[in-house]
């Protein structure tokens, strides 16, 4: 593959926040009843193998071959910073990181940071604190249909809810925190956009019940429960959660190419991460490894995928999967997550069947997909040593 002619063609459809769904229109509560059929496009199931050593080829090409790659995709991106990592089921990393004005300063991963919200959730299902079928209000009142959306249609993009961010007088305003009450009004202002589990859209407020939630369950801030339940849990030493109120001197600047103003603290649970390209891989390997959640359990948020904003991606339970050209160049299911915001993109990409993994951040406004993309296939082509 010639990635000087690939990398701009190869650029996944995603954003912080979703685009409308035609036809969707808000609803009045009263018309919502309890297991409303999905209506949209068919979900898929992806599979992850858990004997992938046999899939992994030889390594044979260098360091330098990577490198090389790896200046050529920061020139063509135009990125300002750049940090990529690869790596295998067996535990090789490899990485680089050029653009940084402090080598030691993190790079934010936006909605990247959703599938660890979604795994501190799964962990209180597997402990039986919590339930899929639980519903929000349970612990949120005034949610409309609060009644009605369960645990899962937060994870999984189904609830309906809108997404406050996208709210005409918050982006006026320039109103970048939202406290939960100022969410819920929001939320019975606008109404719902569609009766929970009929249909899917984005929604970041979801993820931002989420977090109410974990905190409530485990009675300690989202920082302290991402902490002890991941961080601490697999040693993660370069990774932290952003607080609404944070210092973020240590993280890598949001550089957008127009006047739009980004602040990384404000998606809160819907994006909460900053840590560098090794430890995101660190994360996920954990997670299909099995040491995060039980291996049933992540086979569970793979097993209902919904079609997102186009026939090639969908999204499980905290989880994306992506519709690609495969090593032998035949379409193959990859699976990882997304994440964006002005002047900040990332993007993990896992193939499910060989386990071997790239992790892409940047500041700028270059395509972390393509990135991704070309350099796990020569990762794949000729693995490095």
């Amino acid at each position: 593959m010639t990635v000087g002619n690939s990398l701009f063609r190869f650029v996944f459809v995603f954003a912080l926040m979703a685009l409308p769904i035609h036809g969707a229109e808000a609803v009045s509560q009263k018309r919502c009843a309890a297991g409303v059929p999905y209506f949209g496009p068919t979900p898929i199931s992806v599979t992850v193998s858990d004997d992938a050593s046999s899939a992994i080829k030889q390594q044979t090409s260098s360091t330098g071959d990577l490198s090389a790659l790896f200046a050529d995709m920061y020139e063509k991106s135009k990125a300002v910073s750049l940090t990529v990592a690869l790596a295998n089921q067996d535990g090789l990393i490899w990485t680089e990181t050029q653009g940084l004005e402090d080598a030691e300063k993190l790079h934010y991963w936006a909605s990247v940071g959703k599938s660890f919200t979604a795994v501190v959730i799964m962990q209180l299902i597997e402990k039986g604190d919590l339930s899929l079928d639980d519903t929000i209000s349970k612990w949120t009142k005034n949610i409309p249909n609060g009644d009605l959306i369960t645990v899962r249609m937060l994870l999984n993009h189904t609830s309906g809810l809108y997404n406050t961010s996208e709210d005409p007088t918050v982006i006026k305003n320039n109103q970048h925190t939202l406290s939960l009450k100022d969410n819920i009004k929001i939320l019975n202002a606008r109404g719902p956009l569609f009766c929970p589990g009929k249909r899917w859209r984005y929604s970041n407020t979801g993820y931002l019940l989420l977090g109410e939630i974990a905190e409530q369950v485990y009675g300690q801030p989202l920082q302290q429960i991402f902490k002890a339940q991941i961080f601490d849990r697999i040693g993660l030493k370069s990774s932290r959660m952003l607080e609404i109120d944070g210092d973020i001197s240590d993280v890598a600047t949001p550089r957008p190419s127009d006047d739009q103003k980004s602040d990384i603290r404000t998606p809160g649970p819907a994006g909460p991460i900053a840590a560098t390209s090794s430890d995101m891989i660190r994360f996920w390997r954990a997670f299909l490894n099995g040491d995060l959640v039980m291996k049933e359990t992540r086979d569970q948020m793979l097993k209902t995928l919904y079609p997102m904003f186009d026939k090639k991606t969908y999204y499980g339970l905290g989880i994306m999967a992506m519709e690609a050209p495969g090593p032998d160049g035949k379409p193959a299911i990859w699976i990882g997550h997304a994440g964006g915001m002005p002047g900040i993109k990332a993007f993990v990409m896992i193939d499910p069947v060989s386990r071997q993994y790239a992790s892409v951040a940047l500041t700028g406004d270059g395509p972390a997909s393509a990135i991704a993309y070309n350099m796990l296939r020569k990762w794949q082509e000729s693995p490095a040593p």
